[in-house]
């Protein structure tokens, strides 16, 4: 019978983009938290913010390499943000007025930028130490 199983099972399902994007950034996201104190973190809503805009920026980097389009885009930054920060559904659809905050505030603005090269330096320059940058960022604060 396992020779039937076998020869008539279909090859598992490739990983969607949005998958795969999103088990790099868990990666990321891990490396990243290594330098941050949460508990400061959760006292602090703007520096919240903060990390929310420089794991945004990795998300951008990524969303262009992976040809993903706006939508797919603030999925993936939807979901990252349910699972880090345990956002409720339901305040979800303040997440463009977020995103609109990350472009137009100078200092989340910089943390975007920050994490779009730093995300860069770790994905593709293997520089394991780049991610630490955000909580030597956030001390600095």
């Amino acid at each position: 019978m396992r020779i039937f199983g076998n020869l008539f099972r279909g090859k598992p399902r490739p990983p969607s983009p949005t998958e795969e994007l999103g088990k790099i950034l868990d990666r990321f996201t891990t490396a990243t938290i290594m330098g941050i104190d949460r508990e400061d973190l959760g006292r602090y809503p703007a520096k919240q913010h903060k990390v929310m805009a420089f794991h945004f920026g990795a998300i951008k980097y990524l969303a262009e390499q992976y040809d993903l389009d706006e939508t797919q885009t603030l999925g993936v930054f939807v979901t990252f943000i349910d699972k880090y920060f345990n956002m409720p559904i339901t305040e979800t659809g303040s997440i463009s007025e977020r995103l609109q905050g990350f472009l137009d505030n100078e200092d989340e603005r910089a943390y975007l930028d920050a994490g779009l090269d730093v995300f860069r330096r770790w994905h593709k320059q293997n520089d394991r130490r780049a991610p630490l940058e955000l909580g030597e960022m956030l001390k600095s604060q």
